[in-house]
């Protein structure tokens, strides 16, 4: 009976304790400094290693990093139009209690109103704040993850062309994602929406005069994207290719179908610009860049029958739903907020373009670990075929008898790491090779023409190529793979048209 008491006591106690922490937080004025202890209550994070990195003021920033996990990524959300840093995205604590999210990032949830309620200056001045904490960050982190939510992608969109602008003398940022929940791209229909109007109300007294603004900036940004995209000069394109590289090339989009807040057309159907549609059809693995979710798949019936029942209208429903975390009961499993930003941010990447130099040296151990593999399963496989070695080995000594040291040995040490380099290259047509002859791919398979049709002949004809066909390296090969490799080989025809390599990496 004690310890059932004392149990008691304790969940009481502590319900009380959080209650208290969290009124605490919601009597504090915006941009009072909020204790440790009433932000980690008032979030109901269970997991006390949590802390504030930097000072928590409240409705400006909250940095948020594990005393364990020390995490070497963040991700950034900036708010829209409706709630703030913290209540537009529901319960930050579903990311924050979820490995695939706690183990690999900090949190930042950056703050702002001036810029959502103001005019153009505003707007202007909230991205030079926006560009000093990225720039702060990167410090600390080895890459940066941008997610916004309506205006707040408008505001991430200006920051980043601000500093497009300032290349070759600034550097893009370290970006790893920029995940857009329903940005402003195209419209925005304020003042003709009463209910929402009510909701905005508090803050904005010239509801009108917000939509202009919010429509300048809109155009603005719009047209510094097409001009960026547009270069007229050799400066202007060397930014449009590090802006591709840095900035588009990690670029998606998540609309809501159903939203009138943002991108809606005269019949309500979703309104994307071009130049965010050009963006989004850039190629990509995995997730699309551009999708727009089902008003079915993010609850929308179930908000219909509570609009039948209780007779109020909700024009922000699929606007601001789809970033409420926790708040997604009657969301398709795929379509939860965690679910599909998971999908497009996943892991952070360990050694990136930050470090050209741990690139070089990932890819020297992958091709110093694909040649020990190529070697035991050569040996494993069939010792005879293990002399493939020893051949490569007698054909570069018989090459290079004659040439002098030094430079012998360094030649000899060159010629054999650009043989096995072949050998590597060759192994993904010999699998092609290998599902053609157990009939899954048929002879015709675009990936098994495009490769006799270019990078077979480009390999072949080249010095190398020939050198190792001589030297009968190619003979370890089916008969049908060594055919076509000869074929390759051979000169081309004088009346040919040369055809272009694919792009490495299309297919």
């Amino acid at each position: 009976m004690l310890v059932l008491v004392a149990l008691i006591g304790f969940w009481t106690i502590k319900g009380f304790v959080r209650r208290w922490y969290g009124n605490d937080y919601e009597k504090l004025p915006p941009g009072a400094l909020v204790p440790d202890a009433v932000t980690l209550s008032w979030l109901g994070l269970a997991d006390k290693g949590w802390f504030c990195e930097e000072p928590h003021y409240k409705g400006n920033l909250l940095h948020l990093r594990h005393k364990v996990f020390q995490a070497k990524d963040v991700v950034v959300f900036v708010h829209g139009f409706i709630g703030d840093y913290l209540n537009t995205w529901g319960k930050p604590s579903v990311l924050l209690d979820d490995p695939r999210f706690n183990r690999n990032y900090d949190f930042v949830f950056y703050g702002f109103k001036t810029a959502l309620f103001g005019d153009v200056p505003a707007f202007d001045e909230e991205a030079a704040r926006l560009d000093r904490t990225l720039s702060h960050l990167e410090q600390d982190y080895k890459s940066i993850t941008i997610v916004t939510h309506s205006k707040g992608g408008l505001l991430a969109m200006r920051t980043l062309l601000n500093r497009a602008h300032e290349f070759p003398s600034k550097q893009s940022y370290k970006i790893h994602r920029v995940v857009m929940f329903t940005p402003l791209t195209e419209n925005v229909s304020l003042a003709q929406l009463p209910e929402f109007v009510k909701l905005l109300g508090k803050e904005s007294p010239d509801i009108a005069q917000m939509q202009a603004s919010t429509y300048s900036e809109l155009g603005r940004v719009k047209e510094d994207l097409k001009a960026l995209l547009n270069p007229q000069d050799p400066i202007g394109q060397t930014r449009k290719e590090a802006f591709m590289k840095n900035v588009a090339e990690h670029l998606y989009v998540i609309n809501a179908e159903g939203d009138e807040i943002v991108d809606v057309g005269p019949n309500g159907e979703k309104v994307v610009n071009d130049a965010i549609r050009e963006l989004s059809q850039l190629p990509t693995v995995g997730a699309p860049r551009l999708v727009t979710l089902r008003y079915s798949d993010i609850g929308g019936s179930e908000e219909d029958a509570r609009e039948t029942n209780r007779g109020v209208r909700d024009p922000s429903y699929a606007h601001g739903i789809v970033v409420k975390m926790g708040a997604q009961n009657d969301f398709t499993f795929f379509d939860h907020f965690e679910e599909l930003l998971f999908d497009r941010i996943g892991v952070p990447p360990r050694s990136l373009a930050a470090n050209a130099e741990q690139i070089r040296q990932n890819t020297h151990d992958r091709i110093e670990d694909t040649i020990f593999e190529m070697n035991k399963f050569v040996v494993d496989k069939n010792p005879m075929v293990g002399l493939a070695w020893k051949d490569i080995n007698d054909a570069v000594q018989a090459k290079f008898k004659d040439v002098p040291e030094p430079g012998r040995t360094k030649q000899m040490e060159d010629l054999t790491k650009q043989t096995y380099y072949v050998y590597i290259f060759l192994s993904l047509y010999a699998r092609m090779d290998g599902l053609r002859s157990s009939g899954i791919l048929s002879p015709n398979d675009d990936m098994i023409v495009t490769w006799k049709r270019s990078w077979l002949p480009n390999l072949m004809r080249s010095e190398l190529g020939r050198w190792m066909l001589d030297n009968n390296l190619m003979e370890y090969y089916s008969e049908t793979m060594v055919k076509d490799l000869r074929e390759a080989a051979a000169p081309e025809p004088a009346s040919a048209v040369p055809q272009p390599s694919p792009p490495i990496g299309s297919r």
